[in-house]
């Protein structure tokens, strides 16, 4: 018995290990993707996404491929827009084939009089050199003019 509990105790440690790892380099992503935004820096945003990325805008069709986050982090980071995603929930798969990430953002630009929150839920999966992004859906709560 005691060689079976043993036996159980590494491999739930395993387990445990494995996830913190997936978690590390989740957590990893969403820093990557705030030092992107901070430096203004459009191609390393891009660089996070998968190129068949589903992305779900508010008020707009469901898009897939580049050409949605790259007119909008194009038109951030020419207007040296301030980003910020923070990460409230964060699920991997078992078999870590995929995570949902779900967190608060905050954008304000003041060249253009923005100043709003809102709600992203990022759907990633790993690839060779990490996770990437492969559904962005995010949603604007507020905004404001100055």
């Amino acid at each position: 018995m005691r060689m079976i509990t043993s036996i159980a105790a590494v491999l739930l440690s395993a387990c445990v290990t494995v996830a913190d790892e997936a978690t590390t380099s989740l957590n990893a992503l969403n820093d990557q993707f705030n030092a992107f935004a901070a430096d203004h820096d459009a191609v390393g945003l891009l660089s996070l996404y998968s190129k068949d990325t589903l992305w779900i805008e508010q008020g707009k069709p469901v898009s897939q491929g580049l050409d949605g986050p790259r007119e909008l982090f194009e038109f951030v980071t020419a207007n040296k827009g301030e980003v910020t995603h923070t990460i409230d929930h964060l699920y991997v798969s078992d078999d870590e084939t995929l995570a949902v990430m779900i967190g608060f953002v905050e954008a304000k630009i003041e060249t253009v009089g923005m100043d709003a929150t809102g709600t992203y839920l990022f759907v990633l999966r790993p690839e060779d050199n990490g996770w990437e992004i492969v559904t962005d859906m995010w949603h604007q709560h507020t905004s404001g003019q100055n």
